[in-house]
Parts: structure tokens; C-alpha cells; sequence
């Protein structure tokens, strides 16, 4: 299925592998910044996604990647293995959910807005250019404690990743 669904503004991508397509390339060109895709069910693809849209959702992927230029809202990444996404200007937010293995490269555009929300996830790293526009990786802390503290909850990243 690669598809517009009028009603909802939805691209749908789905059940798509490296061997349904030239290259396993899929192109998808925005023409309304409403639109949203929806890529579900893929293996071994990668989407690429050019102008300005809505919002992402890569859902049960394994070893995709994903390109694609703005998102306005956001990009959820939800049970998913293996997958690479790269922002080439601005996504202020990234919401990974239950996805084992996760590579996202931001743009210096994306660094001073992006932030990750992660859940029941593992094996996830972020990738930026510094100053020098080399880039740099680090992981996203899977690992976390939490003490009670005169009556609220209070969280911090595991002494394994200071």
C-alpha cells in the first residue's frame, strides 16, 4: 500500500520492502503541510519524505530508514527494530515506544527544539553535527531511578550513564 487517504490528510505506507521498490526507495513529495504519514509493516525500506508535513509515525518497521525534511508536530517511532530516521531541517519532537535498536540523526536546525520521549525502548542513539559539522553520537538513557522525596517522585538517569 503506498496510498492518500483524503479524509484524515493521511499518506499510508505499508507492508513495503527493499524488494518492491528500485533500490527499496520510496519517495513521498508534501504538498500540504496537514498531511501526516503513516508508514506501518515495512522491512528493509527506505522512506523519504520531502516539504513540510504534520506528523510521522513509523510503526512496526524493522531495518528502515526514514528522510525526511520538516515535521510540525512531531515522529513516533512504536514498535520498531533497527531503524535510522534523519531530519534534514526541524521535528521538535521524537517519541520513541517500544523499539529495540533506534539511530536518529538530527540537522543543526533541530538541536536547540527536539526533544525525546522514550518508553520501553532500547538500544536508542542520537547523532548531530558539532560546530565543526562533524558529527557526534551519544545514547538516549534507557535506564533511570527514582526516589520518593518528601512526598513527589523524583527521576534521574542510572549512575551507568554518568
Amino acid at each position: 500500500v503506498f496510498e492518500y487517504q483524503d479524509r484524515g490528510f493521511k499518506w499510508c505506507i505499508e507492508n513495503q520492502t527493499k524488494d518492491t521498490n528500485p533500490n527499496g526507495l520510496l519517495n513521498l513529495e508534501v504538498k500540504d503541510p496537514k498531511q501526516q504519514a503513516y508508514i506501518y509493516n515495512c522491512e528493509g525500506a527506505t522512506v523519504q519524505i520531502t516539504g513540510k508535513i504534520k506528523s510521522i509515525i513509523l510503526d512496526k518497521c524493522t531495518r528502515c530508514n526514514l528522510v525526511f525534511d520538516t515535521a510540525i508536530s512531531a515522529c513516533e517511532i512504536v514498535n520498531s527494530k533497527s531503524v535510522q530516521i534523519q531530519v534534514k531541517n526541524t521535528c521538535p519532537s521524537f517519541s520513541i515506544d517500544k523499539t529495540d535498536g533506534c539511530l536518529v540523526y538530527l540537522s543543526k536546525e533541530s538541536i536547540p527544539i527536539t526533544v525525546f520521549v522514550t518508553s520501553k525502548s532500547s538500544e536508542m542513539n542520537v547523532s548531530w553535527p558539532d560546530e565543526n559539522d562533524e558529527m557526534k553520537e551519544a545514547p538516549i538513557p534507557e535506564q533511570f531511578q527514582h526516589k520518593l522525596v518528601n512526598g513527589s517522585i523524583t527521576s534521574d538517569v542510572s549512575d551507568l550513564y554518568h
